[in-house]
């Protein structure tokens, strides 16, 4: 079976951040048997959608692969993670982990967005003006996700290409992705383990929340430096970073969505 892990290097930012941290996706590409595929252009010249969108016209560039997974850059794996190849199920063709909307965590975590905290799985999508549909599951995060790229790549690309206008959130590639695969009846939802969001235990967990208060221990003209300079929401402090590594031991990929320091 041809595997092949896809990574978007596109920008300063991105190509300082590959990097740092390009020496963990090799090696979990080695463990996998899978082949790496740097994306460092932008996938449609003409922009028909912004570039988190063009995510939806991988697929369609690794089409001799059996099996392909995506990663943002901002993740970090676990030395001991197993091969997430081997997760999706082989009547699936696309895994992700979805939203755990509902949840004590999701709801103080977007505590101040009322339209996220009291958006449902039916009005999310409609929303972006997608059909209802009873086999709807949830929304997704995509800074994980793996695919069959001859089962999804023309479903993903013909939509890009579309009219479909999902309004303000147009940016974005998540909605498609879940949509078109959820209503195909050939989704997958991956174990959390494989993208766990650091902003979640950090926003919506007591001890979270300590580790965001003890910033304040933090001189004022340090943190602002810091978060400057490397466009993060705040300061890596130790207590940070003891906190990530504990959460890191227990999961496979630790996601930093959302601006929080990569340590």
């Amino acid at each position: 079976m041809k595997k092949v892990i896809c990574l978007l290097v596109i920008g300063e930012k991105h190509q300082k951040l590959f990097k740092k941290n390009k020496s963990q996706f090799y090696s979990y590409a080695q463990k996998c048997d899978a082949e790496i595929k740097i994306i460092d252009a932008p996938l449609d010249e003409t922009y028909k959608r912004p570039l988190l969108s063009q995510k939806l016209l991988i697929p369609g560039l690794v089409k001799e692969f059996d099996i392909a997974l995506f990663l943002d850059l901002d993740i970090k794996i676990n030395k001991n993670a197993p091969s997430i190849f081997d997760v999706l199920p082989k009547e699936k063709s696309f895994g992700a982990i979805t939203d755990p909307r509902g949840t004590e965590e999701f709801n103080k975590t977007w505590g101040n967005e009322i339209r996220i905290t009291q958006e449902s799985t039916l009005s999310y999508f409609e929303s972006r003006n997608f059909l209802a549909n009873n086999n709807l599951i949830g929304s997704i995060n995509g800074g994980v996700f793996i695919f069959r790229p001859l089962a999804v790549g023309d479903l993903f690309e013909n939509y890009y290409y579309s009219d479909h206008d999902q309004g303000p959130f147009n940016s974005y590639e998540e909605g498609p992705m879940a949509y078109l695969t959820q209503t195909n009846d050939s989704f997958f939802s991956i174990d959390p383990k494989f993208n766990l969001q650091i902003l979640y235990k950090l926003k919506g967990t007591e001890e979270g929340n300590r580790i965001i208060n003890n910033q304040k221990k933090v001189p004022s003209i340090i943190r602002k430096y810091y978060q400057r300079k490397f466009k993060t929401v705040f300061f890596p402090s130790k207590s940070y970073k003891i906190f990530v590594e504990n959460y890191l031991q227990q999961n496979w990929f630790i996601h930093f969505a959302g601006g929080y320091p990569f340590v």
